[in-house]
Protein backbone atom coordinates (compact mmCIF):
# COMPACT_ATOMS: atom_id res chain seq x y z
CA UNK A 1 0.00 0.00 0.00
CA UNK A 2 1.10 3.63 -0.92
CA UNK A 3 2.29 6.32 1.96
CA UNK A 4 1.52 9.76 1.18
CA UNK A 5 5.49 10.30 1.33
CA UNK A 6 5.71 7.65 -1.37
CA UNK A 7 2.83 9.43 -3.64
CA UNK A 8 4.78 11.64 -6.02
CA UNK A 9 6.84 9.20 -7.04
CA UNK A 10 4.11 7.05 -7.88
CA UNK A 11 2.41 9.42 -9.79
CA UNK A 12 5.43 10.71 -11.99
CA UNK A 13 6.21 6.46 -12.91
CA UNK A 14 2.20 6.74 -13.97
CA UNK A 15 1.50 10.07 -15.22
CA UNK A 16 -2.04 8.32 -16.31
CA UNK A 17 -3.46 8.57 -12.80
CA UNK A 18 -2.60 12.80 -12.72
CA UNK A 19 -5.24 12.62 -15.48
CA UNK A 20 -8.44 9.75 -13.67
CA UNK A 21 -9.89 11.56 -11.01
CA UNK A 22 -11.16 7.63 -10.04
CA UNK A 23 -8.26 5.91 -10.11
CA UNK A 24 -6.58 8.73 -8.01
CA UNK A 25 -9.75 8.86 -5.36
CA UNK A 26 -9.09 5.17 -5.20
CA UNK A 27 -5.76 5.96 -3.88
CA UNK A 28 -6.18 8.11 -1.86
CA UNK A 29 -9.10 6.31 0.32
CA UNK A 30 -6.26 3.73 0.58
CA UNK A 31 -3.73 6.43 2.08
CA UNK A 32 -6.31 7.92 4.33
CA UNK A 33 -8.81 5.09 4.72
CA UNK A 34 -10.61 6.61 7.44
CA UNK A 35 -10.27 10.49 6.62
CA UNK A 36 -12.85 11.22 3.80
CA UNK A 37 -12.32 14.60 4.70
CA UNK A 38 -8.78 14.93 3.69
CA UNK A 39 -10.01 12.61 0.46
CA UNK A 40 -12.26 14.96 -0.19
CA UNK A 41 -9.66 18.31 0.27
CA UNK A 42 -7.14 16.66 -1.76
CA UNK A 43 -9.41 15.84 -4.84
CA UNK A 44 -10.36 19.52 -5.00
CA UNK A 45 -6.54 20.26 -6.00
CA UNK A 46 -7.15 17.52 -8.40
CA UNK A 47 -10.46 19.10 -9.51
CA UNK A 48 -8.98 22.76 -9.90
CA UNK A 49 -5.55 21.63 -11.50
CA UNK A 50 -2.85 21.41 -9.24
CA UNK A 51 -0.89 18.98 -11.05
CA UNK A 52 -0.57 21.69 -13.43
CA UNK A 53 1.60 23.32 -10.81
CA UNK A 54 4.47 20.79 -9.94
CA UNK A 55 7.84 21.81 -11.13
CA UNK A 56 6.76 25.38 -11.58
CA UNK A 57 8.57 26.97 -8.94
CA UNK A 58 5.37 28.82 -8.11
CA UNK A 59 5.72 32.20 -6.23
CA UNK A 60 3.98 32.86 -3.71
CA UNK A 61 1.11 35.42 -5.31
CA UNK A 62 0.46 32.31 -7.56
CA UNK A 63 -0.16 30.00 -4.77
CA UNK A 64 -2.03 32.68 -3.19
CA UNK A 65 -4.25 33.18 -6.30
CA UNK A 66 -4.42 29.53 -6.40
CA UNK A 67 -5.71 28.93 -2.91
CA UNK A 68 -8.11 31.93 -3.83
CA UNK A 69 -9.53 30.03 -6.03
CA UNK A 70 -9.87 27.08 -4.18
CA UNK A 71 -11.76 29.08 -1.37
CA UNK A 72 -14.32 30.97 -3.80
CA UNK A 73 -14.74 27.39 -6.06
CA UNK A 74 -15.43 25.00 -3.00
CA UNK A 75 -16.43 27.61 -0.50
CA UNK A 76 -13.83 25.72 2.30
CA UNK A 77 -11.85 27.66 4.99
CA UNK A 78 -8.26 29.35 3.97
CA UNK A 79 -6.29 27.44 5.74
CA UNK A 80 -7.91 24.19 3.90
CA UNK A 81 -7.17 25.45 0.43
CA UNK A 82 -3.36 26.45 1.79
CA UNK A 83 -3.11 22.56 3.14
CA UNK A 84 -4.58 21.35 -0.24
CA UNK A 85 -1.60 22.90 -1.43
CA UNK A 86 0.98 22.29 1.09
CA UNK A 87 0.56 18.31 1.37
CA UNK A 88 -0.07 18.00 -3.05
CA UNK A 89 3.74 20.38 -3.98
CA UNK A 90 5.32 19.85 -0.15
CA UNK A 91 4.27 16.66 0.84
CA UNK A 92 3.59 14.78 -2.36
CA UNK A 93 5.90 16.23 -4.54
CA UNK A 94 8.68 17.50 -2.42
CA UNK A 95 8.95 20.93 -3.82
CA UNK A 96 10.21 23.97 -1.66
CA UNK A 97 7.43 26.30 -1.50
CA UNK A 98 7.96 30.03 -1.03
CA UNK A 99 8.87 31.20 2.82
CA UNK A 100 5.91 33.64 3.04
CA UNK A 101 2.87 30.89 1.67
CA UNK A 102 0.95 29.84 4.45
CA UNK A 103 2.62 31.71 7.00
CA UNK A 104 -0.30 33.58 8.54
CA UNK A 105 -1.90 30.06 8.38
CA UNK A 106 0.62 28.51 10.91
CA UNK A 107 0.69 31.63 12.89
CA UNK A 108 -2.92 31.34 13.81
CA UNK A 109 -2.08 28.02 15.10
CA UNK A 110 -3.79 25.70 11.87
CA UNK A 111 -3.08 22.30 11.37
CA UNK A 112 -0.45 21.93 8.60
CA UNK A 113 1.49 19.00 6.74
CA UNK A 114 3.93 17.81 8.59
CA UNK A 115 2.48 18.93 12.34
CA UNK A 116 1.54 16.29 14.28
CA UNK A 117 -1.81 15.95 13.58
CA UNK A 118 -1.38 15.58 9.96
CA UNK A 119 -4.97 16.49 9.14
CA UNK A 120 -6.54 19.65 7.28
CA UNK A 121 -7.11 22.51 9.23
CA UNK A 122 -10.59 22.07 10.76
CA UNK A 123 -13.81 20.66 8.95
CA UNK A 124 -15.72 23.54 8.73
CA UNK A 125 -17.70 23.63 5.28
CA UNK A 126 -17.90 27.31 4.99
CA UNK A 127 -15.83 29.41 6.42
CA UNK A 128 -17.23 30.40 9.67
CA UNK A 129 -14.96 33.50 10.56
CA UNK A 130 -16.08 35.27 7.72
CA UNK A 131 -19.71 34.51 6.62
CA UNK A 132 -21.61 35.46 3.29
CA UNK A 133 -23.41 37.35 2.26
CA UNK A 134 -25.96 34.87 1.26
CA UNK A 135 -25.75 33.58 5.17
CA UNK A 136 -26.13 37.45 6.39
CA UNK A 137 -29.15 38.01 4.25
CA UNK A 138 -31.62 34.43 5.05
CA UNK A 139 -34.90 34.87 4.62
CA UNK A 140 -36.34 32.61 7.49
CA UNK A 141 -36.57 33.45 11.11
CA UNK A 142 -35.66 31.23 14.16
CA UNK A 143 -39.50 30.71 14.56
CA UNK A 144 -39.75 29.94 10.98
CA UNK A 145 -37.12 26.74 11.21
CA UNK A 146 -38.08 25.66 14.58
CA UNK A 147 -41.75 25.74 13.51
CA UNK A 148 -40.84 23.44 9.85
CA UNK A 149 -38.41 21.14 12.37
CA UNK A 150 -40.85 19.84 14.92
CA UNK A 151 -43.33 19.07 12.03
CA UNK A 152 -40.92 16.76 10.87
CA UNK A 153 -40.95 15.43 14.90
CA UNK A 154 -44.39 14.16 15.08
CA UNK A 155 -43.24 11.25 16.79
CA UNK A 156 -41.30 12.79 19.00
CA UNK A 157 -43.78 15.33 19.81
CA UNK A 158 -46.39 12.55 20.70
CA UNK A 159 -44.04 11.13 22.89
CA UNK A 160 -43.37 13.81 25.02
CA UNK A 161 -47.13 15.25 25.10
CA UNK A 162 -46.35 18.14 23.30
CA UNK A 163 -49.42 18.90 20.80
CA UNK A 164 -48.05 22.48 19.31
CA UNK A 165 -44.38 22.83 17.75
CA UNK A 166 -44.78 26.50 19.18
CA UNK A 167 -44.26 24.35 22.53
CA UNK A 168 -40.65 22.60 21.67
CA UNK A 169 -37.79 23.73 23.12
CA UNK A 170 -34.53 24.56 22.06
CA UNK A 171 -32.47 22.23 23.85
CA UNK A 172 -32.53 18.30 23.78
CA UNK A 173 -30.15 16.44 25.63
CA UNK A 174 -29.44 12.34 24.79
CA UNK A 175 -28.81 9.81 27.56
CA UNK A 176 -27.02 7.28 24.58
CA UNK A 177 -26.51 4.72 27.51
CA UNK A 178 -30.22 4.55 27.05
CA UNK A 179 -32.48 2.28 25.11
CA UNK A 180 -35.17 5.77 25.78
CA UNK A 181 -34.65 9.55 24.39
CA UNK A 182 -34.93 11.95 27.48
CA UNK A 183 -34.33 15.72 27.77
CA UNK A 184 -33.48 17.46 30.86
CA UNK A 185 -32.36 21.07 31.88
CA UNK A 186 -29.04 22.52 31.10
CA UNK A 187 -27.04 25.42 32.89
CA UNK A 188 -26.20 28.53 31.17
CA UNK A 189 -22.32 27.31 31.51
CA UNK A 190 -23.41 24.34 29.80
CA UNK A 191 -25.56 25.92 27.23
CA UNK A 192 -22.65 28.42 26.53
CA UNK A 193 -19.91 26.29 26.05
CA UNK A 194 -21.78 23.69 23.98
CA UNK A 195 -22.97 27.06 21.27
CA UNK A 196 -19.47 28.05 21.77
CA UNK A 197 -18.35 24.90 20.04
CA UNK A 198 -20.97 24.41 17.46
CA UNK A 199 -21.27 28.24 16.25
CA UNK A 200 -17.47 28.73 16.48
CA UNK A 201 -18.28 32.18 17.24
CA UNK A 202 -20.29 33.05 14.63
CA UNK A 203 -23.84 31.96 15.93
CA UNK A 204 -24.95 32.68 18.93
CA UNK A 205 -27.79 30.79 21.04
CA UNK A 206 -30.29 32.98 20.06
CA UNK A 207 -29.56 32.23 16.47
CA UNK A 208 -30.03 28.01 17.12
CA UNK A 209 -34.10 26.95 16.84
CA UNK A 210 -33.16 23.52 18.08
CA UNK A 211 -29.73 22.05 19.46
CA UNK A 212 -29.56 18.44 20.40
CA UNK A 213 -26.22 16.83 22.74
CA UNK A 214 -25.55 14.04 24.17
CA UNK A 215 -24.53 13.86 28.05
CA UNK A 216 -21.04 14.29 27.71
CA UNK A 217 -21.05 16.89 25.22
CA UNK A 218 -19.25 15.16 22.88
CA UNK A 219 -21.51 15.39 20.19
CA UNK A 220 -23.83 17.69 19.27
CA UNK A 221 -25.48 19.24 16.44
CA UNK A 222 -27.98 22.12 15.60
CA UNK A 223 -30.23 24.20 13.19
CA UNK A 224 -29.98 27.36 12.96
CA UNK A 225 -32.11 29.83 10.85
CA UNK A 226 -30.04 29.17 7.78
CA UNK A 227 -27.49 26.21 8.51
CA UNK A 228 -27.53 22.39 10.02
CA UNK A 229 -24.20 22.95 12.14
CA UNK A 230 -22.68 19.36 13.41
CA UNK A 231 -19.72 18.92 15.58
CA UNK A 232 -19.34 15.05 16.19
CA UNK A 233 -15.90 13.63 15.29
CA UNK A 234 -15.64 16.45 12.56
CA UNK A 235 -17.56 20.34 11.99
CA UNK A 236 -19.99 20.87 9.32
CA UNK A 237 -21.54 23.55 8.48
CA UNK A 238 -24.19 23.50 6.05
CA UNK A 239 -26.41 26.76 4.79
CA UNK A 240 -29.74 25.46 3.98
CA UNK A 241 -29.19 27.53 0.22
CA UNK A 242 -26.37 24.82 -0.49
CA UNK A 243 -28.28 21.86 -0.38
CA UNK A 244 -29.23 20.16 -3.47
CA UNK A 245 -30.72 17.28 -1.75
CA UNK A 246 -30.88 14.80 0.93
CA UNK A 247 -30.95 11.06 0.63
CA UNK A 248 -31.92 8.44 3.65
CA UNK A 249 -31.36 4.97 4.12
CA UNK A 250 -32.02 2.32 6.11
CA UNK A 251 -29.57 0.11 7.57
CA UNK A 252 -29.97 -3.77 9.08
CA UNK A 253 -27.88 -1.76 12.09
CA UNK A 254 -27.76 2.08 11.54
CA UNK A 255 -29.80 4.07 9.45
CA UNK A 256 -27.35 6.76 7.50
CA UNK A 257 -28.10 9.70 5.88
CA UNK A 258 -26.40 11.91 2.78
CA UNK A 259 -26.72 15.30 2.12
CA UNK A 260 -25.94 16.53 -1.52
CA UNK A 261 -24.65 20.13 -2.69
CA UNK A 262 -25.28 22.09 -5.04
CA UNK A 263 -21.55 22.52 -5.81
CA UNK A 264 -21.02 18.44 -6.20
CA UNK A 265 -19.66 17.87 -2.69
CA UNK A 266 -21.89 15.23 -0.28
CA UNK A 267 -21.22 14.22 3.14
CA UNK A 268 -22.63 11.36 4.96
CA UNK A 269 -23.52 10.67 8.71
CA UNK A 270 -25.81 7.85 10.39
CA UNK A 271 -27.99 7.82 13.42
CA UNK A 272 -25.34 7.04 15.69
CA UNK A 273 -23.25 10.54 15.12
CA UNK A 274 -26.54 12.61 15.03
CA UNK A 275 -28.31 11.22 18.71
CA UNK A 276 -31.23 9.37 17.14
CA UNK A 277 -33.25 6.84 19.44
CA UNK A 278 -35.21 4.67 18.86
CA UNK A 279 -38.75 4.21 18.02
CA UNK A 280 -39.79 7.90 18.56
CA UNK A 281 -37.31 10.25 16.10
CA UNK A 282 -34.57 9.10 13.61
CA UNK A 283 -32.12 10.20 11.25
CA UNK A 284 -35.01 9.82 8.43
CA UNK A 285 -37.09 12.87 10.18
CA UNK A 286 -34.19 15.23 9.78
CA UNK A 287 -33.60 14.28 5.96
CA UNK A 288 -37.26 15.09 5.34
CA UNK A 289 -36.37 18.07 7.61
CA UNK A 290 -33.76 19.48 5.77
CA UNK A 291 -35.29 18.56 2.12
CA UNK A 292 -38.21 21.17 3.01
CA UNK A 293 -36.13 23.81 4.47
CA UNK A 294 -33.85 23.97 1.45
CA UNK A 295 -36.43 25.31 -0.60
CA UNK A 296 -37.60 27.97 1.65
Amino acid sequence: MLALSDLGEYLRKNPAVMENRTMLQGILRDIFPQDKLTVNLLLMGFDEGIFSLVGENCSEARLTKFANTIVDNHGIREENAIYIIETWLGEVFKENLPPGFGTTGRQQGYSMPGQRTGKPAGSIIMNMSVPSTRLRNSRLSVADVREVFFRTKEKLMKKCKITRSQDMGTWDVVDMRSNEHYSRSLGQREKSLIVKKLGKGHYQEGDFAYIRTSTDMTRSWGVTYESLVVSAGEDWLIPFADIDYVESERGFFTDTMTIYLKNGMSYETDENKMLSTPVYDNICDLAGFLNVIKDM
